[in-house]
């Protein structure tokens, strides 16, 4: 009988398992504390890692396809009368799976003659490019990329509104 009683009635000092099972479940509101602060945080995180992984591929596609295009400079093979377009089509075919709207793709050429200029013609309003024109030595100086908001979003949160991917090639004429 004493064996029960002290099995089944409480004793006044609870021994060290009871105290241990107290413990216990006193920890489980600061563990959901715990988790409640840190995992707003990690997933924004991870979100920012995934979309700065996207960002870095179509940065890297952007690369490709400015390599392409210095290659058909290199070779003369754009069309010279309306250079502009000519790149812009290639940059478009390029980025076709990063850029849904080619108003998003902005291009900018310019040839340089040297000894030409005492003030290069960077802002003149008036300047019309040709591709595969000028002399020996003449820098054609090609800018091109595009404007991004982002692909999901998240970045909206961190205030960065839009994001500016943007290549320079300078190609030089030689003999």
């Amino acid at each position: 009988m004493a064996r029960l009683q002290r099995f089944f009635c409480p004793r006044e000092r609870p021994g060290p398992i009871a105290r241990a099972r107290s413990r216990r479940l006193a920890q489980r509101g600061v563990t959901a504390l715990e988790f409640a602060l840190v995992a707003p945080a990690a997933i924004l995180v991870l979100f920012f890692a995934i979309e700065m992984g996207i960002m870095m591929m179509a940065d890297a596609t952007l690369g490709r396809a400015a390599n392409d295009i210095a290659r058909q400079g290199q070779m003369n093979r754009l069309d010279s009368a309306d250079c502009t377009r000519s790149i812009k089509s290639l940059l478009s075919a390029g980025m076709s799976s990063w850029v849904f709207d080619e108003q998003d793709l902005f291009v900018d050429v310019r040839v340089y003659e040297p000894g030409k200029y005492t003030k290069l013609p960077v802002d003149d309003p008036d300047y019309q490019p040709q591709c595969s024109t000028g002399g020996r030595n003449a820098l054609m100086v090609y800018r091109l990329g595009f404007s991004s908001t982002g692909f999901s979003g998240i970045l909206n949160w961190l205030n960065i509104d839009i994001m500016r991917f943007e290549r320079s090639i300078i190609l030089q004429n030689e003999p």
